[in-house]
Order: C-alpha cells, then structure tokens, then sequence
C-alpha cells in the first residue's frame, strides 16, 4: 500500500530544511495525498466510499491484554480503547496560530487504553502496549512525545511490555494506585518479580509456579523478626512478599 512514503521528495527536502521532524512531515504529505483523493472523486452523485471493517480492531496482543484488563478493573474503570489523542488533550498558549502547530503533533497518534472514571468518565490512566517496533528510533522519538504530553497534562500514563498472556495480579499491581485514588504507593508492594502474588486470598500464591506459600519469619537481615510469605520450596525458588504489604494491598483489594 502506497504511504506516500517516497512521494514528494523535493517538498520532503524543503520541510526538513527549515526544520520540520520526520512526522510532522510525514502528516503534511498524507494531507496533501488526502486532499488530492478526494479531487480524483467523480463530481455530481454519490461519492465512491469503498470502506470496509478491519478484521481485528484490536491486535491479539492488545486483545490478549484487554482480557486481563477488564477482570483487574471490574466496575472501577471503564475501558476506553484506541483513543486519538486530540480528544483527550488541547492547547492553551493564547495564540492560536501556536496552539495548532503544537496540537499538530498529537495528530493522527493515540492511547492504547484509557481507563476513566464509570460516574463521570473522567480519564484516570492511560496505558500503552509496547513491543519490539517501540525500539526503532522514530517510534522512541514519537513515545518521548506522548510522555511529555501526559506529563504535562497531568494525566499518568502506564507502560507494559507487550506479552503472550498477561498474569491478572500483574495487572493489578500496576494500575493499583490509579484504581485507588486514596491509596499512596506505600500502601502497594514493590513493582517486582519478588513481590508479586495473587490477591483476594488468605494465602498468596508464588508468583512463578502458582504454588501457595507460607508464613515465614525472618532470621537476619533488615526485616529480622518480621514475617513474610515464602514459597514452600525455599530456597530452590525464592519468591517474598512481605506480609504487611501484602495485607494493606489485599485489603484495598477486597474493598476497592
């Protein structure tokens, strides 16, 4: 399919002689490609309109993740997904000349997903998938924007890599304090592969074979005294989740 990738280069020259980057150029000549569709329609009737459905509106990755998501999230959240960009963010310089140029740049570029508030929709989070293609120095240029416009918008945006099967706890542990406004992150364990475990029972479950484990208490070390769940195969696997950690999560949890 013709992206208009090798189209124009004379104007492509000229445009980034005076200091456009790459995407804004590559917009200005879809634009143009745009503009010139629509000259070739045929005048008087119907317009030709040869649309048809996508087969996958979200990849199997994103679908994949979705599954996962909507069980995290419950009645908490409602999920938004593919969500442009312009319709989350605007400008405000006071000159709009300005404030069309930088909006600009979020044109055409979306979110992933987007979870809001269910009573007033109210955007809480973003979310962004990122597989290899994110690794490619146009896509880091393009991710380094996206951050600075959350950021300055003041609206948090999550980051996971893009997995064959996402584990729900996982999930959870990330979006935790954006489903829970009230919480802070020291009511949440640490975003590691040691202090991960299932949530909403009694007994947590290791977080590498799914096995439960059991009270531990330690012998040395900072936390000397302290108890902790341990798997029970200690030390062949070492999984830790510190119990008042995992009691504040589990609590939030249950009644969030």
């Amino acid at each position: 399919m013709d992206t208009g990738k090798d189209r124009f280069p004379l104007l492509r020259k000229i445009l980034k002689a005076i200091g456009l980057p790459a995407e804004a150029i590559d917009d200005i000549v879809e634009r143009i490609l745009d503009w010139l569709s629509a000259k070739d329609e045929p005048s008087g009737g119907a317009p030709s309109l040869p649309f048809k459905l996508r087969d996958d509106f979200l990849s199997p990755a994103e679908l994949s993740f979705y599954q996962v998501l909507v069980s995290v999230v419950r009645e908490r959240a409602v999920i938004c997904a593919k969500v442009n960009l312009a319709d989350l963010f605007f400008v405000a310089t006071g000159d709009h000349r300005k404030n069309r140029a930088i909006a600009n740049r979020i044109d055409r570029k979306h979110v992933d997903f987007l979870l809001c508030d269910p009573k007033t929709m109210r955007p809480l989070v973003g979310i962004e998938l990122g597989d290899k293609s994110h690794e490619r120095v146009e896509r880091k240029t393009r991710d380094e924007l996206v951050d600075a416009v959350f950021t300055n918008a003041g609206l948090p945006l999550v980051r996971m890599p893009v997995k064959v099967g996402y584990v729900r706890a996982e999930v959870e542990q990330v979006l935790a304090l954006h489903l829970h406004p009230g919480a802070t992150s020291a009511d949440m364990p640490e975003r590691t592969m040691e202090s991960r475990a299932s949530v909403g029972t009694a007994e947590p479950n290791c977080p590498k074979c799914g096995s439960k484990m059991v009270l531990r208490t330690a012998k040395s070390g900072n936390n000397v005294g302290g108890q902790f769940w341990g798997f029970a195969a200690f030390p062949r696997c070492r999984s830790i989740l510190l119990v008042t950690a995992f009691e504040k999560y589990n609590r939030l949890a249950i009644n969030g």
